[in-house]
């Protein structure tokens, strides 16, 4: 289990990863707890923003750079807040915070996903007793780039982005159907949905490709005010 992909969903997070004979998946209530679980692994991928904007870089280049690559997919990609933002109490407080700071509002939707940004900005700017490396990866620039650099047609919730998404899947990791299958008939939908499992897979997909084939928009990141790298990885297979 020296690889991990990571992703958000109702009942915390959950990991994906292999025991060298098949997937296996763990959900967890708190970042730190799946951090324990796998703190010797090599590689963990999630799918949360760690780089975080400030004053003096409002708009994250990682982002710019995979909305132009997405085409139709790039709505996927939010305006991530500032971190004080991240750790307000209210709503009200964080669009206060995030248009003082950044000279936009947030949305609902990104409000919604905040706990979780905090919980993983907390984790990382604090004591960090695991030997993992952990990076940040975009669901929709990971199949972009498995896709031979073409996004997804179909949105991720919808029956024809899902068979899209699990048919691209296939190619690297020929259980996935299986795997699905096997987590939807044990997980009720009020804790995990499946675009959170293909999601989390793409992540594992990606945490397992050789260092010397991960890239990065942008390929040299930028870093912000608690040194914690700018940056959206993905698997650039060779010949693509």
């Amino acid at each position: 289990m020296n690889h991990v992909g990571v992703d958000g969903c109702r009942a915390g997070w959950i990991a994906v990863t292999s025991d060298t004979k098949e997937l296996t998946y763990e959900i967890f209530s708190t970042f730190s707890e799946l951090l324990s679980a796998f703190s010797s692994a090599e590689q963990v991928m999630i799918d949360i923003p760690i780089g975080l904007p400030w004053y003096n870089a409002p708009i994250r280049p990682c982002d710019h750079l995979a909305r132009k690559v997405l085409g139709d997919r790039r709505n996927s990609v939010f305006p991530v807040p500032c971190r004080g933002a991240v750790h307000a109490d209210t709503v009200t407080h964080a669009r206060d915070i995030n248009y003082k700071t950044l000279g936009r509002s947030l949305s609902a939707q990104t409000w919604g996903i905040c706990r979780k940004i905090a919980e993983v900005d907390t984790f990382l700017t604090g004591q960090r007793p695991v030997e993992a490396e952990i990076r940040e990866i975009h669901p929709e620039v990971c199949f972009w780039a498995l896709n031979a650099r073409s996004p997804m047609k179909h949105n991720k919730k919808t029956r024809e982005g899902v068979n899209e998404r699990v048919s691209l899947l296939k190619e690297f990791e020929s259980q996935t159907e299986e795997f699905l299958a096997h987590i939807l008939a044990r997980e009720l939908r009020k804790n995990v949905c499946i675009d959170d499992i293909l999601d989390a897979l793409v992540a594992f997909v990606t945490s397992c490709a050789p260092k010397s084939q991960l890239r990065s928009f942008p390929a040299l990141p930028i870093h912000d005010e608690k040194g914690l790298p700018i940056e959206i990885v993905y698997f650039h297979r060779l010949g693509h």
